[in-house]
């Protein structure tokens, strides 16, 4: 392939330059954004060609999102930055709409798919090709079926996406992605796109995104999950502090290279050290039953910490919903220290009560409110404390929650910031030191860490020890197999909403309990078999 004379985009007529025959899908040269007297992206440059999936990773405040943003048209670098996408030089400030035309496609976190739309809505939402107002339902139905195909992806063309499973919810944003991307080129950007896919799905994922790296475009992809770039990508970048440490391939790298390269310090353990539990029994369930949950039985000690998992399906992510009421278990019983209830007559409030705390996975609609502010989100449980004479002591309650943000370590520690303008990782430090302040007895966690970076998701680990060890006891339901088997004392597996395995400490490794989760001669056993097992899985001994 020759040079090729390309006209600059968004310039006067007449402007032109040449570019060289293997200049890489994306070049972006000396890269820098300040937001008033703060650098956030500093002087960096990085380039990706086409066929290549390049992992873009650092801690939250590093500049991957900074970076991504400029690549989306959402923010004009400072003067000197240049970028190249393809064969076109990009003048700035671009627009949206020009980051769309240069080829480049894009897949956030929370996917930004419209839940009550249709499937065909939300696939080709502004690319109807439709004349004189009328749209060819027929035509764009199959057009959909066929774009969603190629991902392996077979659903009703006008089933809500609501109904979608999760991991097809996501490889409808990357087909949706895909075809606003030219013939066997382009540059397609994922946001954390595995950030809510249960593990047993981010193969079918990943799988797709192999199909497009195949089809000649360049792939960044952006994630906290360490193992999945070494997994994926070919080549990753590393951000610290808004700067460009290293680009290098993925081969010959372990996750602890990474992690080093990320906090910019060798870290001598990334999970604190697991200590001896063998408290009273704070709780016990006895043949619980829920919408997946089957005929479950377990106990949860003083101090103890305690994984519950699985494959997507098999109900473990359900449990700790059923253990606060939320929704009530349909069968079994409950027992918080001695006092026995109906699993039924579980609600929240009645589990608030006997100090149990839960917090779920989904920041965005359960655990936080993203459009309140840091202090109120973090106030709730403890707001009538504030109250005096049926007046809120605003001062006091301020004065409190800065302490409280500053002691998880919360960036930036503003509480007045709202709660979405915060990273993941620091969300997730805010909303669980917003339940530690109340010093529960039993704290259900689901998914503790998910789209969290690396240096909070240690902070986290720490935190959930120490609350441990003075004596609280946690229930950790999570696919996170390897951080269950560097956490827990004890890890319950299940399958089918069956307990079919209890792994104890001395025997706890991620093989193993992945081993446990998948392993196909499970199949052998009926339901009715595997719980007349449950001496033999001992799921009551710490």
């Amino acid at each position: 392939m020759g040079d090729r004379v390309v006209a600059v985009p968004g310039e006067g007529a007449g402007q032109e330059r040449t570019q060289q025959a293997g200049e890489p899908a994306l070049r972006a040269t000396g890269l820098t954004k300040s937001f008033g007297p703060v650098t956030v992206l500093r002087d960096v440059s990085i380039a990706v060609d086409s066929g290549e999936i390049r992992a873009l990773v650092g801690r939250n405040g590093s500049g991957k999102s900074t970076l991504v943003k400029i690549l989306a048209g959402y923010h004009d670098p400072d003067p000197g930055s240049q970028l190249e996408i393809g064969v076109r030089a990009v003048s700035f400030p671009m627009s949206s709409a020009d980051s769309q035309r240069y080829g480049l496609s894009f897949v956030h976190q929370d996917l930004g798919l419209i839940p009550e739309m249709s499937v065909v809505d939300n696939l080709l939402i502004g690319r109807f090709a439709g004349r004189r107002g009328r749209i060819p339902w027929k035509r764009e139905r199959a057009r959909a079926r066929e774009a969603l195909s190629r991902l392996g992806v077979d659903v009703d063309p006008e089933a809500p996406v609501q109904s979608l499973r999760q991991v097809e919810r996501a490889l409808l944003a990357v087909a949706r992605g895909l075809l606003g991307m030219p013939d066997g080129g382009g540059v397609l950007v994922l946001d954390e796109p595995t950030a809510f896919l249960p593990a047993d799905d981010v193969d079918r994922l990943f799988g797709a995104i192999r199909e497009v790296r195949a089809g000649g475009a360049a792939v960044i992809y952006v994630s906290h999950r360490l193992a999945e770039v070494l997994d994926l990508a070919d080549t990753v970048t590393i951000l610290r502090d808004g700067a460009h440490v290293i680009t290098r391939p993925v081969s010959g790298l372990s996750k602890d290279d990474l992690i080093e390269q990320i906090l910019g310090q060798r870290l001598e353990t990334f999970y604190p050290a697991v200590r001896a539990a063998g408290g009273d029994v704070l709780l016990a369930a006895e043949h619980l039953e829920g919408r997946t949950v089957r005929d479950l039985s377990l106990s949860l000690h003083a101090g103890e910490i305690l994984g519950v998992t699985g494959i997507n399906g098999a109900g473990y992510d359900e449990l700790p919903y059923l253990l606060y009421g939320d929704p009530p278990a349909t069968r079994g019983m409950i027992r918080i220290r001695g006092e026995e209830m109906k699993a039924a007559s579980m609600t929240p409030r009645r589990a608030i009560g006997h100090r149990v705390a839960l917090l779920p996975a989904d920041r965005q609609t359960s655990s936080g409110a993203q459009d309140m502010s840091v202090l109120h989100n973090v106030s709730l449980p403890v707001v009538h404390r504030f109250y005096r004479h049926g007046l809120l002591q605003h001062r006091e309650e301020r004065q409190k929650m800065y302490e409280l943000i500053d002691e998880h370590t919360v960036t930036p520690p503003d509480v007045g910031l709202i709660l979405r303008q915060l990273s993941g990782g620091n969300q997730q430090k805010a909303l669980l030191a917003k339940w530690l302040q109340v010093e529960p007895e039993i704290l259900l966690l689901h998914e503790p860490t998910q789209g969290v970076d690396v240096g909070s998701k240690q902070q986290i680990f720490s935190r959930i020890e120490a609350v441990a060890e003075r004596g609280t006891g946690v229930v950790i339901a999570s696919g996170e197999y390897g951080d269950l088997a560097n956490l827990c004392h004890r890890v319950v597996v299940l399958r089918d909403g069956y307990v079919v395995s209890t792994l104890h400490r001395g025997e706890l490794t991620e093989d193993r309990i992945a081993d446990q989760a998948f392993r196909a001669d499970l199949d052998q056993f009926e339901p009715a078999q595997l719980q007349a097992r449950e001496g033999e899985l001992d799921v009551t001994r710490p």
